[in-house]
């Protein structure tokens, strides 16, 4: 594979941040968002559908396999089970465009992103060393 391009750089890191910024259904009704970190951090006007985030994971994954960056795709393994979840939830729901994300959920795959992330700014980390 010929040398990765800053383009490639810069749609991972878009690719996490997107999913980094993630919340669920419920945060509007919430009172205390105490239990969910990383949810209490992002609060778009617009939620993610479950769909789009799929998109998004097969994409990053896709990206890492194809960039050879096997430290951040070893820790980003973490959304290939949350992946077939949401694909499968996704085949069984009447209107699949609209489907949205429970709390837990929603925040384990925040945390699956930041951890990405740091993991790929230290495997970038290396190469440029």
């Amino acid at each position: 594979m010929p040398e990765a391009t800053a383009y490639q750089y810069v749609t991972l890191g878009s690719k996490l941040e997107f999913l980094r910024g993630i919340s669920s259904k419920s945060l509007t009704q919430a009172t205390s968002l105490v239990a969910f970190p990383n949810l209490l951090e992002n609060l778009p006007a617009q939620r993610y559908t479950v769909r789009r985030v799929v998109g998004v994971v097969r994409s990053l994954l896709g990206q890492l396999e194809e960039m050879k960056l096997d430290k951040s795709l070893r820790v980003a393994e973490g959304f290939r089970p949350m992946l077939e979840q949401m694909q499968k939830f996704l085949e069984k729901t009447a209107i699949p465009d609209t489907a949205l994300f429970q709390d837990q959920f929603a925040e384990n795959l925040a945390v699956i992103s930041k951890q990405v992330a740091i993991a790929l700014e230290a495997e970038l980390g290396e190469t440029s060393a």
